[in-house]
């Protein structure tokens, strides 16, 4: 597995795959083009704050999946969270390790760089948990809740 940033260049297969994560039900909300977009526009941009990876597979050098993460400061912590805001390995590239070599590549990647690294998974989605606590994730106690701003 390799893993790349993703580039300008990108964006025909970020907006496929995305769209595959949405549709696939990893999430509670469904797939808004958009949204898509602006996410894109605003990880091109090489912000601060939000990464964007190609998981690459070796075999065809063709983007196995993506990950988008963000990061927030955190006074419990003392440091920088980063969160893992998307995590999505296209079902032909599923049960190769993908997504457990990603997760540890992240952790590497930003150790030294951040206390921690969290994420949100759907109660329902027993393989994606099974996977992260395999990793050492651990639920922390808190509960996610969402206001929305209009």
């Amino acid at each position: 597995m390799k893993v790349r940033t993703i580039k300008e260049e990108d964006i025909d297969t970020f907006m496929t795959l995305c769209k595959e994560f949405y549709e696939a039900g990893a999430t509670c909300r469904g797939w808004d083009h958009d949204l898509a977009l602006k996410t894109f526009d605003y990880l091109i941009t090489s912000h601060h704050n939000l990464w964007g990876y190609f998981i690459i597979c070796e075999d065809d050098n063709k983007p196995a999946g993506y990950a988008l993460l963000t990061s927030y400061w955190c006074n419990e912590d003392g440091g920088e969270i980063i969160i893992l805001d998307e995590l999505y390995v296209n079902p032909q590239y599923r049960h190769h390790g993908y997504g457990k070599r990603f997760l540890e590549w992240s952790a590497e990647h930003f150790k030294g760089k951040a206390v921690s690294i969290t994420l949100e998974v759907l109660t329902t989605n027993t393989i994606a948990k099974d996977l992260y606590t395999k990793l050492g994730y651990a639920n922390d106690g808190f509960e996610v809740m969402t206001k929305k701003l209009n």
